[in-house]
């Protein structure tokens, strides 16, 4: 490493700074051809428009240095992680404590309000209680997300790495980073194929000095979000709510 690149691995104060590249996977059809929710979303594989967004992320992120990446093991984050790497020398490993939150088995019932419940189910993540579509509490996959990125920090192989991760994963980490906790689940959008930008400073220890969101939900295929109108459990409600309709 040049003595440039090693005064960019440090703060003014001496503080080691250490680089998270956190990536969402590219687009999915959660809803197969037959309009019904797909039984087993761990298993959905990135349709033509994300290959297309990985394509051009891959691209935008093609001159950056990292010396690890990690998935979160399921098939669309591998197949992100892999596309975007390109040809790197780098393995990309597998932190199942990455994995997205978990809602209940099978589609959402009619006990469900589908605004209140579906569409922004993330703006009810502050009580203790709230779950996910029924399944995992928002609290107790916000402390999941908080341990795997401590565990993250405790791997000293690093100075720079890509985490290719989820929508709501995403959100628990920046929650992290910018110290709103379960606010960030509905307050800050996570698009697909998108970038966010994170520098942590520690001490010699491994102490947590300081978070920086040096960037945040940053797309190569639509930086302006101009296409981007709404988040995907509102997309989610709107098809139920056309369905019923029919």
């Amino acid at each position: 490493m040049s003595s440039m690149q090693s005064d960019r691995r440090r703060a003014l104060d001496g503080a080691h700074r250490r680089r998270i590249y956190l990536f969402r996977h590219g687009s999915v059809d959660y809803i197969g051809a037959d309009g019904t929710i797909v039984p087993d979303t761990d298993l959905v594989h990135l349709n033509e428009v994300g290959r297309a967004q990985v394509e051009s992320m891959s691209a935008l992120f093609a001159g950056v240095v990292i010396d690890k990446a990690v998935c979160s093991g399921l098939i669309r984050t591998r197949q992100t992680g892999e596309a975007v790497l390109g040809c790197r020398d780098i393995e990309l490993e597998t932190a199942p404590g990455f994995i997205e939150i978990r809602q209940m088995n099978g589609e959402p019932t009619e006990s469900y309000d589908v605004v209140r419940d579906i569409a922004f189910t993330h703006w009810q993540a502050n009580d203790p209680e709230a779950r996910f579509l029924g399944g995992e509490r928002y609290s107790d996959f916000y402390n999941r997300i908080q341990t795997a990125v401590h565990d993250l920090l405790a791997d000293g192989s690093w100075q720079s790495i890509a985490v290719f991760a989820h929508g709501a994963t995403n959100a628990a980490v920046l929650g992290w980073v910018t110290g709103i906790e379960c606010a960030a689940f509905g307050t800050l959008d996570q698009a697909t194929c998108c970038l966010n930008v994170i520098d942590v400073d520690t001490d010699n220890e491994g102490n947590v000095l300081r978070k920086t969101l040096r960037a945040m939900n940053v797309t190569a295929d639509d930086p302006a979000k101009g296409e981007r109108h709404h988040g995907d459990m509102e997309t989610l409600a709107h098809f139920l709510l056309q369905r019923s309709q029919r």
